[in-house]
């Protein structure tokens, strides 16, 4: 079985085009997402930020039926 030499040249363009393809979209993909995502999500936020989570304690006595009606209602609501 022989391999035409301009088969062979068809065969070795056809990768080098899609490599390069492939290698310059990897490179956009990767531009847009340092352009438009933050570098660190989890910095301190600036301004009048307030926080959102309250830490539990195990040393504090815990509101049991507080817990059940958020269950509860987010079993109802989905919220």
């Amino acid at each position: 079985m022989r391999v035409s030499y301009r088969r062979l040249m068809e065969v070795l363009r056809f990768l080098l085009l899609f490599v390069t393809c492939t290698l310059l979209s990897y490179g956009i993909i990767s531009f847009l997402s340092h352009a438009f995502l933050p570098s660190n999500p989890y910095h301190v936020p600036d301004g009048e930020a307030v926080k959102v989570v309250k830490l539990i304690h195990s040393s504090e006595p815990q509101d049991w039926e507080g817990y059940l009606t958020r269950l509860q209602l987010f079993y109802v609501t989905g919220e």
